[in-house]
């Protein structure tokens, strides 16, 4: 199963997908630390709390 999750940040577009949830969960802390500038322990809890998206990231 992919994993597909798109960023919690208001106004931001970013999405993520991976092998699976905690791959994409990885993912999506190393963005919202890099373009976010939130601290490692509340972005790697925020990616951590998001629910994948399962329709097609396309359909969107």
């Amino acid at each position: 199963m992919n994993g597909y999750l798109r960023c919690p940040a208001p106004h931001c577009t970013h999405h993520t997908t991976g092998a699976n949830r905690e791959t994409a969960a990885e993912t999506m802390t190393d963005h919202l630390i890099r373009v976010h500038g939130l601290p490692e322990v509340s972005a790697s809890y925020q990616a951590d709390l998001l629910l994948p998206i399962t329709t097609n990231p396309q359909a969107a």
